[in-house]
């Protein structure tokens, strides 16, 4: 059985770090379903329902299918979607059971202690060091808002309490809770977020500037007021992230900024040991505050394995309770030396092929990027890398996601594609290139054996995943398979890697042979960083989804699947769809 892979891992990494930019919109195109603006009156004031501890019923079910399996984001329902095995998907969140989920206990559980693999180290503990540990960050730290359940129109209040914005999107002020603590004592008061955003804009500054934060101020000790120097229409999903979160200023002052002592915030769990290599050890925090987010289990054990084998043997011998697998090898094995506890399969991010009309000048014509579409069948590629597995879908972006846009000129016609070419007087076998990839790249390898068996040479070279990532950032590449850094939250972030001239990983070239298409869409993303709401910001994302897809500027996204493994011991199992992150808050025994 081949192993899956996600191709552009550095790619997605890097996308991660600078995960708050842009997007875009026609007049033609309907506003996006289901989404509510969080600041819906006239005056611009939010105010959140009072979700901190209460009294409320805290019985418990049980309960969970072996075997399940959840289709992604497949539904534009905000409400979610529930599979025949009883698994609810709500844009970015897998809900493994929700009566489950309703009926946990929103209180700490004496002596509980689940074990969850995690295949990298986490040597750098503090947000501005390593966004590969965002898995973490969610745990043990968070923002002035929190998005429930993940959905991007769903904002609630956490650190602030309630939050309101001038009609003209460029005041904010956030009203902060009282009595929230750092797990070390400290007041989080608006004092303190001042000073924690002080160190963010001396060690990630992108991180204020990509959201047009301009300045801020403690105004008084529950008043927190940010100036922007443009609305962002997703600034208030910015605030729910790890991009701005509150870390103690006491502890950062006490240890330094790069020392993981300071890894001290607010959040349901705090990190009580790590031994590098080893494991990392979160205890719960017993004053947490918010009972949406009440954590149950008293302790999360992360193991440091690497090896996917030793994992496998792990899982099956009960040695850890839970894992997020990374190939398809692994689900396999689990599943025919049978595991005793649940197997999820899942959808993971959506990865376009793209093609470098600038590199290689064939691809500037229109009936070659057409054509590519009608060689490459996704159904024979979604059968041969993941048994039919993956979903193909009819847009770059996954079906449900909110950037999502669909085209039905995308499908498998060889000889369709053969005309194509003939109209320009060109065949098959004109096409001749050659492209980098990284080892075990499956997927360009079966694209690559469907453009040769249609008489289209496509050439691989096999490279390390850096200086694959070189090729990238350079723009040597000629075609590439792989996320971009797209999530159901950020559905902007891609458009600016790969639209505008100086976009760091550049795949879009209309500029290159249709300057009036791509001052079209460049007038969509200049408009999308103007947007002062989301629904509008979303208007012109699904207008540059739409260019580029009726352009043929790539084929379709396909979403690779994703597979987890959890011990039937634990209930309330929800995990982030697109990243399969376990938010671990919501689990108990």
């Amino acid at each position: 059985m081949k192993k899956t892979r996600q191709i552009l891992c550095l790619l997605l990494a890097l996308a991660m770090v600078f995960a708050l930019c842009a997007c875009a919109k026609t007049e033609e195109k309907p506003a996006a379903d289901d989404k509510s603006s969080s600041t819906g009156t006239d005056s611009g004031k939010t105010e959140t329902a009072d979700n901190t501890k209460t009294e409320e019923d805290k019985s418990s079910s049980s309960g969970t299918s072996a075997d399940i399996t959840a289709q992604g984001n497949n539904d534009k329902d905000k409400e979610g979607v529930t599979t025949e095995s009883g698994i609810t998907v709500i844009q970015d969140t897998v809900i493994l059971n929700m009566e489950e989920y309703e009926n946990r206990p929103h209180e700490i559980q004496p002596g509980t202690n689940i074990k969850f693999v995690m295949f990298n180290d986490v040597p750098a503990q503090l947000p501005w060091n390593d966004s590969s540990e965002a898995f973490l960050y969610n745990l043990i730290y968070e923002g002035l808002l929190y998005a429930y359940l993940g959905k991007p129109d769903d904002i609630r209040g956490c650190i602030a309490e309630t939050w309101e914005h001038s009609d003209d999107y460029l005041d904010w002020t956030f009203n902060i809770r009282e009595g929230v603590k750092f797990i070390d004592g400290t007041v989080c008061d608006a004092n303190a977020i001042a000073k924690c955003w002080d160190y963010f804009k001396e060690l990630t500054p992108t991180n204020l500037s990509n959201v047009n934060i301009e300045s801020y101020e403690a105004e008084s000790d529950l008043v927190f007021k940010v100036h922007l120097s443009s609305p962002c229409a997703y600034f208030e999903n910015a605030m729910c992230g790890n991009g701005l979160c509150a870390i103690s200023p006491t502890a950062c002052e006490k240890y330094g900024t790069d020392n993981n002592q300071a890894a001290v915030g607010t959040a349901p769990y705090y990190i009580e040991s790590y031994t590098s290599g080893v494991e990392l050890i979160l205890k719960a925090n017993p004053d947490y505050y918010l009972y949406e987010k009440m954590p149950c289990l008293e302790t999360i054990t992360y193991v440091n394995i690497k090896d996917t084998n030793t994992m496998v043997m792990a899982l099956l011998n009960g040695d850890v309770d839970g894992a997020v697998l990374s190939d398809l090898e692994s689900y396999y094995s689990l599943r025919d030396n049978n595991y005793a506890g649940d197997l999820i399969v899942k959808m993971s991010n959506v990865g376009p092929f793209m093609m470098n009309a600038k590199k290689y000048e064939p691809f500037q014509k229109f009936e070659v990027r057409k054509a590519f579409a009608r060689y490459v069948n996704y159904n024979e590629v979604n059968d041969l890398v993941w048994d039919g597995m993956a979903i193909v879908n009819d847009s770059m972006w996954a079906k449900g996601t909110s950037g999502y846009w669909p085209s039905d000129d995308y499908y498998p016609d060889a000889a369709e594609g053969d005309e194509l070419l003939a109209s320009i007087g060109m065949s098959p076998s004109d096409i001749s290139f050659s492209c980098t990839t990284m080892e075990g790249d499956n997927v360009m390898e079966a694209i690559q054996d469907q453009l040769n068996k249609h008489g289209i040479s496509m050439e691989i070279e096999v490279i390390e995943s850096a200086a694959n990532f070189t090729y990238l950032m350079n723009g040597d590449w000629t075609v590439t398979y792989g996320s971009v850094g797209y999530t159901n939250s950020s559905p902007y972030t891609p458009w600016t890697f790969i639209l505008p001239p100086n976009g760091i990983i550049k795949q879009c070239w209309q500029d290159v042979y249709d300057p009036e298409l791509y001052d079209q869409m460049m007038d969509e993303f200049n408009l999308m960083k103007s947007s002062k709401t989301w629904d509008e910001m979303l208007d012109h994302c699904h207008a540059l989804t739409g260019y580029v897809q009726d352009d043929h500027g790539c084929l379709l996204g396909m979403q690779r699947p994703g597979f987890l493994a959890l011990s039937k011991e634990y209930k309330g199992g929800v995990f982030y769809a697109l990243t399969s992150y376990p938010i671990l808050y919501y689990f108990y025994v």
